[in-house]
C-alpha cells in the first residue's frame, strides 16, 4: 500500500471527505510525518459559512480532513457535489502494518463511510473512539486543551483508564489567561502529542487551531466544542 484513497464531494467549493473505518483508523499512522494535521466536522449551517472565504472558511478549505456531521449535507454532497478522490501517501514505515489493517477491517465496512446507514456522516465521538484506539496501540501521546478545570481533570482520568496505552503529555483547561498562552505552546511542543484533543472553552473556538498550529510540531488536531465534557460523564 503506497497511498490511501479518501472519496471526497465538492459542494460550492467546499470538500467534505468521506473515509472508511478503516482508513480513520490508519490516520495516526498515516499521519506519523512530524507534521501538524486537522480534522474538521461540519454541519449545514457550518457548511454555509465554510462557503465564506474568511476566516473560517479558510481554515476548512485548509483542513486535512472535513467531515459531514449530519445526514441531509451528507446526501446533499454525494448527490450534487463534484466527486473526487482525495489522496494521501502512506510512509514506508508504516506500510506492511496499515496493509493487514486495511484488508482486516475492508472485510467489516468496504468502501463506504461508515457508522450510519445511506450516505455516510459522522459522529465526532465514534471518530474519536477510532482514533484513540489505534493511538494506543501504537503508545502514543494526547494533549487535552479546553473545558473547566473540573471537568479537564475527570476527562483525563476517564480517557486514561479506557485507554491505558496513551500517555497524556499535558493539559490546559479552556479558561486559561492570555498570559498563559506561551506556556501552553511551549507545553505542547515539549509534549509532542499523537493528538491535541481540544473542546469548549478555548479562546476563539475551533479557529484556535487554525491561529496556533504553525508554532507546533504535532500529529493530529481535533476539535469538537462538548468532546471533554463528554468524556468527563456529563
Amino acid at each position: 500500500m503506497e497511498s490511501l484513497n479518501i472519496p471526497s464531494a465538492s459542494l460550492d467549493d467546499v470538500r467534505l471527505d468521506f473515509p472508511s473505518r478503516s482508513v480513520l483508523s490508519s490516520l495516526p499512522y498515516l499521519w506519523d510525518d512530524e507534521r501538524n494535521h486537522q480534522i474538521c466536522f461540519i454541519s449545514t449551517s457550518q457548511w454555509q459559512r465554510a462557503k465564506k472565504r474568511d476566516e473560517y472558511g479558510s481554515m476548512i478549505a485548509s483542513a486535512d480532513l472535513v467531515l459531514p456531521r449530519d445526514r441531509s449535507l451528507a446526501e446533499r454532497a454525494c448527490a450534487h457535489g463534484d466527486q473526487a478522490v482525495h489522496s494521501w501517501p502512506v510512509p514506508f514505515l508504516h506500510q506492511i502494518l496499515l496493509d493487514a489493517l486495511y484488508e482486516s477491517m475492508e472485510m467489516e465496512d468496504g468502501n463506504t463511510a461508515f457508522l450510519e446507514k445511506g450516505p455516510g456522516f459522522y459522529k465526532p465521538q465514534k471518530v474519536l473512539t477510532l482514533l484513540l484506539s489505534a493511538i494506543e496501540r501504537k503508545n502514543g501521546s494526547v494533549f487535552l486543551l479546553g473545558g473547566s478545570p473540573v471537568t479537564l481533570v475527570k476527562a483525563g482520568k476517564n480517557i486514561r483508564a479506557t485507554y491505558s496505552g496513551i500517555t497524556i503529555v499535558g493539559s490546559m483547561h479552556g479558561m486559561y489567561l492570555p498570559q498563559e498562552e506561551t506556556a501552553l505552546i511551549q507545553a505542547i511542543q515539549k509534549g509532542n502529542p499523537s493528538l491535541i484533543l481540544a473542546g469548549d472553552p478555548i479562546p476563539s473556538g475551533e479557529r484556535w487551531i487554525s491561529r496556533h498550529m504553525s508554532t507546533t510540531r504535532s500529529g493530529i488536531f481535533f476539535y469538537y466544542g462538548p468532546i471533554l465534557s463528554w468524556f468527563a460523564g456529563r
